[in-house]
């Protein structure tokens, strides 16, 4: 096993893969997985906004872009005690309700869902108070790491992004297994650097 015990690991709420790696990693956490996880945003529209145009944080018609990773980090901030459910909770408002991630209405929903004050997370939002800290973050990740994408797992010397197919089930024990794999796969076997399936099993 890896000695790696802290890494973080990226998201954006928009990511269906970014949902399935996250929502083990969380489940694994519940159950007493011994790693210190800390969970970063990571904007996919900044990706691909071509190279004359303005970062989507200096275009005001790109807000909506980047409503629901922020207040996810808000969350991590000032109610760190809710911030599981409420993670998971926003990635099922986007891929299992078919919810917008750009009405904060709806965002609201899951956070007072999980015990988060909506409006304390509205006036922060509004006020922007994290905004500066949610741009770093992902801008590190790329000059830093030369991350692309979530999920992407990586501490200061390493990272991989890693897709995984399933979704946890009632057995815990199986998400600490995958993640136990993902971090020596990240880790300690970085020598394997891609390995994709010809067919995937559904």
């Amino acid at each position: 096993m890896s000695d790696v015990k802290t890494f973080y690991l990226n998201y954006d709420y928009r990511c269906p893969f970014a949902r399935n790696l996250n929502e083990h990693v969380v489940t694994a956490l519940k159950a007493g997985a011994p790693y210190n996880v800390i969970f970063t945003p990571f904007n996919l529209s900044q990706v691909h906004v071509p190279e004359d145009a303005p970062p989507i944080w200096d275009d005001p018609d790109r807000e909506g872009d980047l409503m629901a990773n922020e207040v996810g980090y808000i969350v991590s901030k000032k109610f760190p005690d809710q911030f599981y459910d409420t993670h998971i909770g926003l990635f099922r408002l986007r891929h299992d309700e078919g919810k917008s991630l750009r009405k904060f209405d709806e965002l609201a929903r899951v956070l007072e869902t999980n015990g988060v004050d909506s409006e304390v997370v509205r006036n922060l939002l509004g006020a922007k108070t994290y905004s500066k800290d949610v741009r770093g973050l992902h801008e590190s990740q790329v000059s830093e790491h030369d991350i692309f994408g979530v999920p992407t797992v990586y501490d200061d010397k390493k990272a991989a992004f890693i897709r995984i197919m399933s979704r946890p089930t009632s057995d815990s024990s199986a998400s600490i297994e995958l993640l136990e794999r993902a971090v020596d796969q990240v880790f300690k076997y970085s020598v394997f650097n891609e390995i994709k399936h010809s067919k995937v099993e559904r």
